[in-house]
C-alpha cells in the first residue's frame, strides 16, 4: 500500500489547524496593537508629565526675572527726578525702554508657557481617559485571548505531534510537493475523485487511473490542480 492515508491524515490534520487559528480570528493581533498603543500613551503621559515640570520651573524662572526688570524699571524711574542734565535723563530713559522690552518678551514667554502648560493639561487628562478605556479593553482581551489559547494548546500541541509522525512516514518529495501546493491551493491538497473528475478543480480524470487510484495501491496528482487525489471510499 502507499501512504496516500497518511497524506489524506496530514490534510485533516492542517483544516483542523486552521479552523484552531481562525478560531483566535484577528485577537492576537488585536492584542499586539492594543499594547502597542497602551505603550505609546504611557510614553506619551510621561513625557507631558516631563514637559510640565519644565514649564513650572521655566515659569518661575521668568517670573524672577522679571520682578527683578520691573525693580530695575522702577529704580531707574526714581533715578529720573535726581538727573543734572539732559544727557543722564537720555541715558536714563534709554534703560529704562530697554528694560520695558526685555519684560515684554519675559511677560509673552510666560503667556506662552502658561497656554502651552493649559494645552498640556487638557491632552494629559484625555490621554489618562483613553488610557483608562484602553487598558481595560486590552485586559479583557488579552483574558479572553489566554482563555482560548489554554484551551486550544494541548489540542494543538497533539495535532502538531500526529502530523510530525504522519511526515516521517513520507519520502521528503512528496513532502515537498506537499508544502508547496499547500500555499498554491490556499490549504487544500488532497481531494478524493467524484467518479472520474478531481474533487478540487473538477478535471477529468483518465478512468484507467481513477481505477488505480480507487485500489490504493499509488499516489497520483490532478495533471491541472496538482492536488493529491484519492478515493475516499477507500479510507
Amino acid at each position: 500500500m502507499t501512504h496516500i492515508q497518511d497524506l489524506v491524515r496530514i490534510q485533516q490534520i492542517d483544516t483542523e489547524l486552521q479552523e484552531l487559528e481562525e478560531l483566535l480570528g484577528d485577537l492576537p493581533t488585536k492584542v499586539n496593537e492594543l499594547k502597542t498603543e497602551e505603550d505609546r500613551l504611557i510614553k506619551s503621559l510621561s513625557e507631558g508629565k516631563d514637559r510640565s515640570i519644565e514649564i513650572d520651573m521655566a515659569t518661575d524662572k521668568n517670573s524672577l526675572e522679571m520682578n527683578s526688570v520691573k525693580e530695575k524699571i522702577d529704580k531707574h524711574k526714581d533715578q529720573l527726578f535726581l538727573v543734572t542734565n539732559n544727557r543722564q535723563y537720555d541715558a536714563l530713559q534709554h534703560e529704562i525702554d530697554h528694560l520695558k522690552e526685555q519684560l515684554n518678551t519675559i511677560e509673552m514667554t510666560i503667556l506662552e508657557l502658561s497656554e502651552e502648560k493649559d494645552s498640556l493639561e487638557e491632552n494629559t487628562k484625555e490621554a489618562e481617559e483613553n488610557l483608562e478605556s484602553l487598558t481595560q479593553n486590552l485586559v479583557e482581551r488579552r483574558t479572553k485571548l489566554e482563555s482560548m489559547l489554554t484551551e486550544s494548546s494541548e489540542n494543538k500541541a497533539n495535532l502538531e505531534a500526529q502530523r510530525t509522525e504522519k511526515a516521517a512516514k513520507l519520502d521528503m518529495a512528496t513532502m515537498s510537493r506537499y508544502e508547496k501546493v499547500y500555499k498554491a491551493r490556499n490549504g487544500i491538497v488532497v481531494v478524493s475523485i467524484h467518479g472520474n473528475a478531481c474533487g478540487g478543480c473538477g478535471s477529468a480524470v483518465p478512468p484507467q487511473i481513477a481505477s488505480e487510484i480507487r485500489s490504493g495501491k499509488t499516489i497520483y496528482s490532478c495533471d491541472v490542480c496538482n492536488r493529491f487525489l484519492f478515493w475516499e471510499s477507500a479510507e
